[in-house]
């Protein structure tokens, strides 16, 4: 190991090349980030103008894997600071060029930071080097593919934007200040070295992800636990697992890195739902005869997770769009089980729209009911048994619920049978509930509703003259207290409609409102309401709202029965 203390210019002056290794993160910084990059800054030139203090500013460690001495090192820490160093330095010589500074001085700059002799200073991780290399580099403009990209385009805009504001002479004072600014430079001699000093270093209170403590935890137990001749070899290939896996996360939409380590624990941790965080991973490995093998295995299971949650972005199967019209996001406990379909099944379009199926109906209760019981707990044990047995599984989930109560059958009935209006998971219902009765080869994902709303067909406020109406109430116009309580919000008489529509005929009498259905009936629901009144009479009290009723909850029952199973 060897250390040194050196100014930022004097890191970038020669010719070494600093490459982000793909094991690493992608650079990730955002606006409050840079916003405390560049105030530090500041305040610190304004300090240097007022006092004689001349202490030079810090921007911390910076940990480095030789890979060929004086030449190229790999960026073991301390990579998010100086790629944005480097952006700064790219806006900042922008914003100097549109003020007149002299080009030789800026000349400098850029074969410092930017490129010497066709050599580019940073490298960052793979993915990212042609957007770098574009909009930092040569400062042209670039296709944004990933989340990373969008950072160093957005920071380069950042500063740029906040340098223009100032004058010539403040913009000089700050290049000189970050120029003459300190970093201190520890060079490791192999990955061995790197893992061991990042895991003490990161163990002072540094924030850090978990996915980026349990790999530095990992790297630093292979230097531990390896043969001295093995120990490279077995740091590099964990590095290869997390290499793998920081390909994989830019492509992965709103799941974080955090969450999906998560869900895997989730799956594959004896303490499934139960799992807290990463001493959890490190208690298990202690119980483990071999604390290699167990990191070998979890890391490389890790990445494959990853890699199939990918997979699940462009996953065509008809329940699990199903899944996704019904609840974003999902629930949590829906992705140990995807992680599991993935690993069992493959790409088995069939397999997997059997699991997709069993978690619709589950997710369905589990929005239904509400509850502030907590369903993960009550999903360990399933989880944990879960080998790919779609039969076992939907025994085993039925079991589960029914044993809870909270998510029974009886209780989903209890709640269907009941009030309605509200319920999160009305929408959907009422959505398959249309699929169910649209015409043989009608397909309902061609209809869209403007301004979706439910509809009251007797409606919430009683209308004037209502007994002319043809709803339900007494001699004074009103509904009665029974009335309210078991009707007026159950599901026989919600119905979905357009805002438009929903606006146009208000509170009107039964007989306006089915002549509204049946000349606009964009959806089947609102043309069969027909179908439920008694010898053609145009009234909807009890008797109709209890026809339709029993007619959508014949339909709920059979299809959120956990029995039912998907051919």
């Amino acid at each position: 190991m060897e250390f040194s203390n050196t100014t930022i210019r004097g890191l970038f002056s020669s010719s070494i090349q600093f490459t982000i290794p793909t094991y690493q993160r992608a650079y990730s910084w955002k606006i409050e980030n840079w916003r405390v990059f560049l105030d530090d800054i500041k305040e610190q030139a304004s300090r240097a103008n007022n006092t004689s203090n001349g202490n030079p500013y810090s921007f911390g460690n910076l940990l480095l894997e030789t890979i060929e001495k004086d030449c190229k090192y790999d960026v073991v820490d301390g990579q998010q600071r100086l790629t944005t160093i480097v952006i700064f330095m790219r806006a900042l010589y922008n914003v100097l060029t549109q003020k007149g500074e002299g080009q030789e001085k800026l000349d400098e700059l850029a074969e410092d930071f930017f490129q010497r002799r066709n050599i580019i200073k940073l490298r960052p991780v793979e993915n990212d080097r042609a957007c770098f290399d574009a909009v930092i580099v040569n400062n042209n403009s670039y296709t944004i593919s990933s989340p990373s990209q969008q950072c160093i385009v957005e920071a380069k805009v950042f500063f740029e934007t906040e340098l223009a504001k100032m004058e010539i002479n403040q913009l000089r004072g700050l290049k000189d200040l970050t120029l003459n600014s300190t970093i201190c430079r520890l060079e490791m001699n192999g990955k061995k070295e790197a893992a061991l000093m990042f895991e003490l270093q990161n163990n002072r209170g540094r924030s850090l992800t978990n996915m980026e403590k349990l790999k530095s935890y990992f790297m630093y137990q292979m230097y531990v636990e390896s043969n001295s001749e093995e120990t490279n070899n077995n740091v590099e290939i964990i590095a290869n697992f997390f290499k793998d896996i920081y390909k994989t996360i830019y492509d992965i939409k709103n799941v974080s890195e955090d969450s999906i380590l998560i869900y895997h624990c989730f799956a594959y941790l004896n303490v499934a739902f139960g799992y807290r965080n990463i001493d959890d991973i490190k208690d298990e490995m202690k119980k483990n005869h071999n604390a290699m093998d167990f990191m070998f295995n979890f890391s490389r299971e890790l990445s494959i997770s990853f890699a199939n949650l990918k997979k699940l972005q462009s996953c065509e199967c008809y329940y699990y769009k199903k899944l996704c019209k019904m609840s974003q996001p999902l629930p949590t406990f829906v992705y140990p089980f995807v992680i599991k379909g993935y690993k069992y099944y493959g790409n088995d379009e069939k397999k997997l729209n059997q699991l997709f199926r069993v978690l619709e109906t589950l997710i369905f209760r589990y929005h239904l009911i509400s509850s502030r019981a907590d369903i993960n707990s009550r999903l360990s044990d399933v989880i944990r048994n879960f080998d790919g047995d779609i039969d076992k599984l939907r025994e085993s989930v039925q079991k589960k619920m029914k044993e809870s109560w909270y998510w029974s059958d009886e209780k989903c009935k209890e709640v269907l049978s009941g009030s309605m209006y509200g319920n999160p998971i009305l929408h959907y219902l009422l959505w398959e509930y249309e699929e169910s009765i649209q015409n043989r080869g009608y397909k309902i994902g061609s209809v869209e509703i403007e301004n979706e709303q439910i509809e009251h067909i007797a409606p919430q406020t009683e209308p004037y003259e209502a007994i002319e109406a043809g709803y339900e109430v007494n001699e004074n116009n009103l509904y009665s207290d029974d009335f309210r309580e078991k009707y007026l919000n159950s599901i026989g008489n919600l119905m979905l409609i357009s805002g438009s529509h929903n606006a146009s005929i208000g509170n009107k009498p039964f007989s306006s409102k089915l002549k509204s259905y049946n000349d606009n009936p964009l959806l089947n629901q609102q043309a069969e309401i027909k179908n439920f009144l008694e010898n053609g009479e145009q009234e909807w009290k009890t008797l109709q709202i209890k026809r339709r009723g029993d007619n959508i909850l014949k339909f709920a029952y059979q299809r959120w029965n956990l029995s039912t199973e998907v051919k």
